[in-house]
């Protein structure tokens, strides 16, 4: 079909030469016509037959056709480089974990500890609100929490009680004291036992209120929720932070995800568990290992297609986020971009 297309062409351009060339051109031409259209374009104009301006015009139009031959002959090469599924939107690597960082409460931003590009660890503090009433708040609740001498003063009042009331006692069996005066004091002491549980759940709830306190500051310092890299930061010392505000954006690029849509006639062929050779893209290239994590179970009927991804290792960080692959499957042999 290509063939017949370019000798079409090549004889419409020939004709269209023969127009302009005169009438010898032309009538070569026609007896050109008569025979197959699939025949050599050098019987249609023989050049010996031709000036040297008609010469000129015959080179040209076959010049003007090479392209197009060239085109449509590498065609079919083209076609066998490729499979089935295979498309260069197919296969991209992605951070496994993207985080827009926030705060749970509002205030001042007071300084950010990291910028664009650098290495964060999980737990790392990366930015930290102004806190200094609550750091003061902190310091007064952790003295009341630490303050035992309400505890002491009522255990030695409970005590003196009870040696009173051993006394009272005493008096009461010599018939010297009446009964009324031992049941005072043996209230007494009751009394001051309970004053010193009172003490003691005061300093618990200074300890729990202290506790809370060192929670509020807490909220204060921003810390990374994963090991990764900061990829933006959105706000800078001195400005106000609301409780849906993001600070910045930090990626988890290890280990990576590498996203594949494929199409319906794959499924079932790939299972959770069935590794793979990812192949990324130049400049970084190279093939790694990767193990399918999750298969789609529900179909995009207007494609035809379904999502797979594969959990991809990382852990010096040499693979960047955000690239295209091909990724190859060593049970089938087949791979797609």
């Amino acid at each position: 079909m290509r063939a017949v297309t370019v000798q079409l062409y090549l004889a419409r351009s020939s004709r269209a030469w023969a127009a302009k060339s005169g009438p010898r051109s032309r009538s070569t031409c026609n007896a050109g016509e008569g025979g197959a259209r699939g025949k050599s374009l050098t019987r249609l104009a023989p050049l010996a037959d031709l000036s040297r301006e008609e010469r000129a015009r015959y080179s040209w139009t076959h010049r003007a056709a090479l392209p197009l031959l060239i085109l449509l002959t590498a065609a079919p090469a083209w076609a066998q480089g490729t499979t089935s599924d295979a498309s260069a939107s197919t296969c991209i690597i992605k951070p496994h974990v993207t985080v827009q960082l926030g705060s749970a409460v509002s205030g001042v931003l007071s300084a950010t500890l990291v910028d664009r590009g650098d290495a964060v660890r999980h737990g790392q503090v990366v930015a930290r609100l102004e806190s200094s009433v609550e750091q003061a708040t902190l310091a007064l609740d952790r003295l009341r929490a630490s303050n035992d001498s309400a505890i002491k003063v009522e255990e030695a009042d409970k005590d003196l009680s009870v040696r009173e009331t051993e006394r009272k006692k005493f008096l009461v069996d010599q018939k010297i004291a009446n009964m009324n005066s031992l049941d005072e004091l043996t209230t007494k002491v009751r009394e001051g036992e309970l004053r010193v549980q009172q003490a003691q759940m005061d300093q618990r709830l200074a300890s729990l209120t202290a506790e809370r306190s060192e929670r509020a500051l807490e909220l204060k310092q921003i810390r990374s929720p994963v090991d990764g890299v900061v990829i933006e930061r959105k706000l800078s010392a001195g400005e106000y932070i609301y409780e849906q505000t993001s600070i910045m954006t930090i990626a988890q690029i290890d280990p990576l995800n590498v996203e594949l849509v494929l199409p319906l006639e794959r499924y079932g062929s790939i299972k959770v568990g069935s590794t793979a050779i990812v192949h990324p893209v130049a400049p970084v290239g190279g093939g790694y290992a990767a193990t399918a994590a999750v298969v789609d179970p529900v179909i995009d009927a207007a494609s035809d297609t379904f999502g797979v991804r594969l959990i991809l290792p990382n852990p010096d960080g040499a693979i960047p986020a955000g690239i295209r692959c091909t990724v190859e499957w060593p049970d089938e042999k087949r791979a797609t971009q």
